[in-house]
């Protein structure tokens, strides 16, 4: 079966607070790392035949990110999701297969999250599979309505009824479609809600409507969902990559002295047994031997370090 990505990346990010024009939300990096290359790294090793980024606010900015990776469509209007999926449509309408539509400001996904609900929604045989969570305060999410043990729609936070707004199971922003069938639903989505926009959600009621099969996966991993709307979302994010790669490394066979002051990016290499010290910062393609120490406040970039030294 043929496997297709979108991942959503035209939205302002009005709460990141820039002056400038030019800077996309999903450019925004961690550890020197766009938002929206955590979530194409991501995607990646699934084996996927195509992966669309949709751009739009500082969409310049995003397709310099993107464009080597996924082919780039563009929105240019902001009508909500619904309308940033359509945007797709000249690549992917009528094809078979499954596609996953998903945030580019979601960078803790993993991808043994994305493999195991995969997994899950081919095994279960569903046209729809959405990633849901489970929070104590589901305030400012969107609501999975379940009947019979079944999901029959997505109720957005400002829609819900009050008796709506008690349901702790929220949506998490990610979906796996029956392709064709997602296409097809978009043609029937309006705007009649609060905001006036097409809403991605709406196509949940279609398939319902049309007798399809809809589920939810339940990430075990609540922080894998979390998305980035602002500056002090993006500190936390950042703190959790920094200690979920800090982690990956200590494992391997590193010694980090103090992993909560030792900032170091997704694509640095450190063979075992080297020794980084307090305060260091190992950004960009830097590959580091075994049996090196580095640091104490080191800075390094691309910078490639033989086995055996010390850098101070």
């Amino acid at each position: 079966m043929n496997k297709y990505a979108i991942i959503l990346a035209a939205g302002k990010g009005s709460r990141m607070k820039s002056k400038r024009d030019d800077i996309s939300k999903v450019s925004f990096p961690i550890l020197g790392q766009p938002l929206v290359k955590y979530v194409i790294n991501v995607l990646k090793p699934i084996g996927f035949d195509k992966i669309i980024a949709v751009v739009g606010f500082g969409g310049k900015t995003s397709e310099k990110i993107v464009k080597d990776e996924c082919d780039v469509v563009w929105q240019n209007e902001q009508k909500g999701s619904g309308h940033a999926v359509m945007m797709a449509a000249p690549i992917l309408e009528g094809k078979e297969g499954s596609t996953i539509v998903c945030c580019g400001d979601t960078p803790l996904l993993s991808e043994e999250t994305l493999a195991e609900m995969y997994r899950y929604h081919e095994k279960e045989g569903n046209d729809l599979t959405v990633m849901t969570s489970i929070l104590d305060d589901p305030t400012g999410y969107g609501r999975i309505v379940k009947e019979n043990g079944k999901v029959v729609r997505i109720v957005e936070q400002k829609d819900a009824t009050p008796e709506e707004k008690e349901i702790k199971e929220i949506n998490a922003g990610l979906y796996i479609f029956n392709n064709k069938a997602l296409f097809e639903a978009l043609h029937h989505v309006g705007t009649n809600n609060a905001a006036g926009e097409y809403y991605l959600t709406d196509v949940l009621g279609i398939f319902v409507k049309w007798g399809l099969k809809a589920g939810s996966y339940v990430v075990s991993d609540r922080n894998e969902t979390l998305g980035v709307n602002d500056r002090a979302q993006l500190a936390v994010a950042a703190k959790l990559i920094q200690q979920r790669i800090n982690k990956k490394l200590m494992l391997s066979g590193v010694t980090i002295e103090d992993p909560d002051n030792t900032y170091i990016g997704p694509s640095v290499k450190i063979d075992a047994d080297t020794i980084i010290k307090p305060g260091c910062y190992i950004m960009g393609n830097t590959v580091i031997g075994s049996e090196c120490v580095i640091g104490p406040n080191v800075v390094l970039e691309d910078a490639i370090v033989p086995e055996g030294k010390i850098v101070k």
